[in-house]
């Protein structure tokens, strides 16, 4: 991110998928963000390369001691593992079910805690023989609103005729709000999503009006960059993320004073603002419009905030049990699915519609419904845009110090050092994946299931490796002796259940954490990794 305030909020709200991401498979959907899913490497016994260790190292030289990997758990707020039971909140769950039933959705889930808190969970069994809808939110009940630039001719059709379908529905939009959503400026049109929230759930109809007391705020399930206070994001101990933290709140204020008369009823603060903010970042949908008759495509990127969908968790993407789906059964993206909205398509008739379908079978009623809001996001990322991190995150990366070790090898060793093996946790697990892409300068795609059979050390090359593992290790170790506390201070805190302004300070304290962690199993596998080229057993190539 650079220090240009135009590219900072680039960077920001797109760059870095702030909006959420939206799978569409079937009919004539788009993938409208690209998927850079990567899919995590297995480490498969197989038959070991012909290796020549020729060369011993001393381990007293070396100088890298195993570390011991942490053993205790404490799961993110909104992000973890799927919970495989819920417990009812019987009120609250009657009052969801019936909101959803007065918006029209059709549902198999209700709302029900698990340990990743508050979330959908399923109400029976689904997916076994195909894909099976969980949920389906009416399109004239989304707020889909312009965002990015408009250039080519006739764009933004589609997204206004979806706009008025919204009016037709609810409430008019305040043209003092639609003005800034068809300026074909950038800042105008994010401007305008979030001002478009608000009025919704102050003077949108009913059905807008009894979701906002569904929302989250920043002292109640909603952590956010934007809502933090200045101790609460210096306690991420990271002050990169503090930088850019503070450089994207700067922006929103600036975006207070270019709110225009009239677009919201009553009192706006400069903290209604940054709250808005926050739930678009954090809870919309990309997309786009879609392709019109003669073939071409509007231009135009929406955003899409759709009731009760964005309750759905996060999770690592091999834990996912729901996609997301915008469209009509009858195919077209949201231009099919705008058609079947303004035809009178009923939504049991098929009408278009944000939908949860499921990615895999669901074996029974309370199970919670997750999805993957970033499949490809580290923990930085995920703390920027939704204000959590993942325990485990095989997307996360340590510095290398302009180090790239061995894949082949490395791998190798990780399984007969016995660090990754089929007792491993998952999480751990995900920590190796990380550390081994950190190590080794990624994982080459396409090569994530296949063994590395191809590789050779000899001589030389084994005294390289080595000197290199251990340039790593003290990289590493520099990392984590420059955090202001330790993991075990981390944990008492967390332990503590201690009550903090916002709900991103105990996300910070996690996420600081989960770092530590992270560079715990990393020095470990780097010792083992030492431990291996050092062995005795030399097998003649």
């Amino acid at each position: 991110m650079t220090d240009d305030a135009r590219t900072i909020r680039h960077d920001y709200f797109r760059t870095t998928s702030r909006v959420t991401t939206l799978f569409c498979y079937g009919y004539d959907y788009f993938i409208f963000v690209s998927l850079r899913v990567r899919a995590s490497f297995i480490f498969h016994p197989h038959t070991p390369p012909r290796v020549v260790r020729t060369m011993r190292a001393s381990p007293a030289r070396v100088g890298l001691a195993p570390r011991a990997r942490p053993r205790r758990t404490v799961r993110p707020r909104r992000g973890g593992r799927a919970a495989p039971t819920r417990a009812l909140i019987t009120t609250e769950t009657e009052a969801f079910d019936a909101f959803m039933k007065s918006a029209s959705m059709r549902s198999r889930v209700a709302l029900g805690r698990g340990e990743n808190g508050r979330g959908l969970f399923t109400t029976a069994p689904a997916g076994w023989k195909a894909v099976e809808l969980l949920l389906e939110v009416p399109l004239d009940v989304c707020i889909v609103c312009p965002v990015g630039r408009g250039l080519a001719t006739g764009t933004d059709a589609t997204a206004k005729k979806i706009v008025g379908a919204w009016e037709k529905r609810n409430r008019p939009v305040p043209d003092a709000i639609k003005d800034l959503m068809f300026s074909k400026d950038e800042d105008d049109r994010e401007l305008a999503v979030v001002l478009w929230l608000l009025f919704a759930t102050r003077a949108g109809g009913d059905i807008w009006e009894a979701y906002a007391a569904w929302l989250p705020t920043a002292a109640n399930g909603l952590p956010s960059t934007l809502l933090a206070t200045d101790e609460e994001l210096a306690s991420t101990q990271n002050e990169a993320l503090v930088r850019r933290a503070r450089e994207v709140r700067s922006l929103v204020s600036l975006a207070f004073d270019r709110v225009p008369f009239g677009a919201v009823p009553g009192k706006l603060t400069p903290d209604d603002l940054r709250w808005g903010y926050a739930l678009v970042t954090s809870r919309a949908i990309a997309a786009e419009v879609g392709a019109d008759e003669e073939g071409g495509a509007d231009d135009t990127q929406v955003a899409v905030l759709a009731p009760c969908v964005d309750m759905a968790n996060h999770v690592d993407i091999a834990n996912v049990t729901a996609l997301k789906k915008i469209g009509a059964s009858d195919g077209g993206g949201l231009k099919g699915a705008y058609w079947r909205v303004v035809t009178g398509g009923s939504v049991d008739g098929g009408g278009g519609a944000c939908c949860l379908e499921t990615n895999r079978p669901i074996q029974g009623a309370d199970e919670e419904v997750t999805i993957s809001y970033q499949p490809d996001a580290s923990n930085d990322e995920l703390m920027e845009s939704y204000g959590f991190s993942l325990r485990g995150n095989r997307n996360d990366r340590l510095g290398g110090a302009n180090i790239t070790l061995r894949l082949g090898a490395f791998r190798q060793a990780m399984e007969e050092s016995g660090v990754l093996g089929g007792s491993t946790p998952e999480e751990d697990v995900c920590r190796i994946i990380a550390v081994t892409a950190s190590a080794c300068g990624g994982i080459p795609p396409g090569r994530e299931l296949v063994a590395d059979d191809d590789w050779t050390l000899e001589g030389d090359d084994i005294q390289r490796e080595l000197d290199d593992a251990v340039k790593l290790g003290e990289a590493w170790e520099r990392e984590l002796d420059a955090f202001a506390t330790t993991l075990e201070e981390d944990e008492a805190e967390l332990l503590e259940n201690r009550k903090y302004t916002t709900a991103f300070g105990r996300a910070a304290v996690e996420y600081r954490a989960e770092r530590k962690r992270l560079l715990g199993v990393g020095l470990g596998a780097l010792s083992a990794y030492v431990d291996w080229l050092c062995a005795d057993d030399d097998v003649e190539g």
